[in-house]
């Protein structure tokens, strides 16, 4: 199970750009970006939390969430590329065993970032935040698509690269890789690599010696 922002598209700097925007059209202009920042793999409900903490009034959460979505969107639709290495993998995972995305974004910016980035449609069931669902980092995305793919939370990896997405994978009872250097990642996370094509990772996916280069690790 994969996340989609960081993980197999290159898009958090479009969902910065977004964020940023919208901050910026309310003359908040200073706002912490990447991996530092509180708001990676955050969800857009916590990003109009932020906003409303930052104005100090209350907002309409939707209108607000929707104001957030199309800012976002609007920077995907300038271009957005594949992680290093998320083609590959993929491609090499096709057929060989229930393959999820579970994202914190909506069902709309998870499947135009897939398609920007020329991501391979291999996955049985794409999970994206929305009511019921709570966002990460509570379970409830995680749970939904092991729920999909008739799977055992015990028996499923989950690929993060933010401390929410890992906090939600770890509490759904997944196996935890951590992709990156977000703050914090490395005390949640099970096994924690620098790059998708990473060694450690490949031998954990059964997938040494089958094509894929193993440089790293």
């Amino acid at each position: 199970m994969f996340d989609c922002d960081g993980v197999l598209v290159d898009s958090e700097k479009a969902w910065f750009v977004g964020i940023v925007n919208v901050f910026s059209r309310r003359g908040i202009h200073q706002l912490v970006t990447g991996p530092s920042s509180s708001l990676y793999g955050a969800s857009v409900g916590d990003v109009v939390s932020v906003l409303e903490h930052e104005l100090g009034e209350q907002l309409d959460a939707d209108a607000a969430a929707r104001e957030v979505y199309d800012a976002i969107l609007a920077a995907i639709e300038v271009g957005v590329e594949a992680i290093d290495g998320a083609v590959e993998l993929l491609e090499e995972l096709r057929g060989t065993r229930p393959l999820a995305v579970a994202s914190n974004g909506s069902r709309e910016t998870v499947e135009a970032s897939l398609k920007a980035a020329f991501i391979p449609l291999v996955f049985d069931t794409i999970v994206a935040f929305e009511a019921p669902l709570r966002p990460k980092p509570a379970p409830d995305i995680y749970l939904r698509a092991c729920e999909n793919l008739r799977v055992s939370p015990a028996d499923a990896i989950a690929v993060e690269d933010s401390l929410p997405g890992a906090r939600a994978a770890r509490a759904a009872g997944l196996f935890v890789v951590g992709l990156g250097r977000a703050d914090g990642l490395g005390a949640v996370a099970d096994l924690v690599v620098p790059r998708l094509l990473d060694r450690a990772l490949l031998s954990l996916l059964d997938l040494e010696g089958v094509g894929v280069s193993t440089a790293g690790g």
